[in-house]
């Protein structure tokens, strides 16, 4: 276990970028003595109490924050830009403790993991400071364990003493046994950490584009036996699919645009995604979509949570 060092002339030069390609274990235990970022808000209704009526006021006070409420602290933790862990919100309270434990599968090119420290408010959540911890100060595998200070961002303390307690330990992908054995590795449990468990028969049909024209790319490749690759064109083949499906059709995938028509060939023209699917949920066929809305990766009103 190593101790983190704090270096400002270190950080304002450039850090040395490396790949992450394994798996990160973060924990995150506690803050402490973070600022009251409801402060500012419960200011802005006591002067407004001095323009409007008490009625008109108290209501405010009430719907923003009770008497005694304070920083809704939760931490993001971010690697590139994109954030990989979350802990829960702990609600009114400057001395929060999660104790929670994140396995992040990871393959970046970073110079530090970021942990934001945030108060969450009605719409959105505001920044109250950040804790970067440098690449290269855990990239041999030693478990990085300690309190490190909460910085604004003009790189000074949040607030004296406020500090956020965490560890972090890299674990590259060759000293993961579940990846070097396979997917099928460890008794056939599949990759770990997914939500459903491996299964057998399935099958997966590869496409160079969404639709690919006729002889436009290479002879059929041979493949190994006698078998040889196909050409086939993936928006056509969904939708024979959905069109033969008789009790169901799950899709699922980063994005689904209910208005593409998926066949626009030879004077032929599908309906759209959506009224295929619609049509055939009439028709007593069970529709499922899963699209990509994880909750780390939205914003509200252009907040990011």
């Amino acid at each position: 276990m190593e101790k983190y060092l704090s270096n400002s002339s270190k950080r304002a030069s450039s850090l040395k970028v490396l790949l992450l390609h394994g798996r990160l274990d973060i924990w995150i235990y506690e803050a402490r003595n973070l600022p009251d970022m409801d402060a500012l808000s419960k200011n802005f209704v006591g002067m407004f109490r001095t323009k409007v009526s008490t009625r008109i006021a108290d209501k405010m006070d009430g719907f923003m924050h009770s008497q005694n409420s304070t920083t809704d602290a939760y931490v993001s933790v971010s690697v590139s830009n994109a954030v990989v862990a979350r802990t829960s919100v702990i609600p009114d309270n400057e001395n929060p403790v999660w104790n929670q434990h994140s396995r992040v599968p990871i393959a970046h090119h970073a110079a530090e993991v970021q942990f934001l420290v945030k108060d969450s408010d009605v719409i959105g959540s505001e920044l109250i400071g950040t804790v970067s911890i440098p690449v290269e100060q855990f990239y041999s595998g030693v478990k990085l364990e300690g309190s490190f200070p909460i910085l604004d961002p003009k790189n000074k303390p949040c607030r004296d003493g406020a500090t956020l307690k965490l560890s972090i330990q890299y674990i590259p992908i060759v000293r993961l046994a579940s990846y070097s054995l396979g997917i099928a590795g460890l008794e056939n449990r599949g990759i770990p950490g997914t939500y459903f468990p491996l299964r057998k028969g399935g099958k997966v049909t590869l496409y160079q584009d969404a639709h690919v024209p006729d002889d436009c790319l290479p002879a059929l490749l041979r493949l190994e036996g006698d078998a040889h690759s196909q050409h086939g064109k993936c928006w056509r083949d969904i939708f024979e699919a959905i069109m033969r499906a008789r009790r169901f059709i799950y899709i699922t995938g980063w994005s689904v645009y209910h208005m593409v028509r998926l066949v626009r060939e030879q004077g032929f023209y599908s309906d759209t995604l959506g009224d295929l699917l619609k049509k055939r949920s009439q028709e007593g066929v069970r529709v499922l979509l899963l699209v990509w809305d994880d909750f780390t990766s939205r914003t509200i009103l252009g907040f990011p949570k």
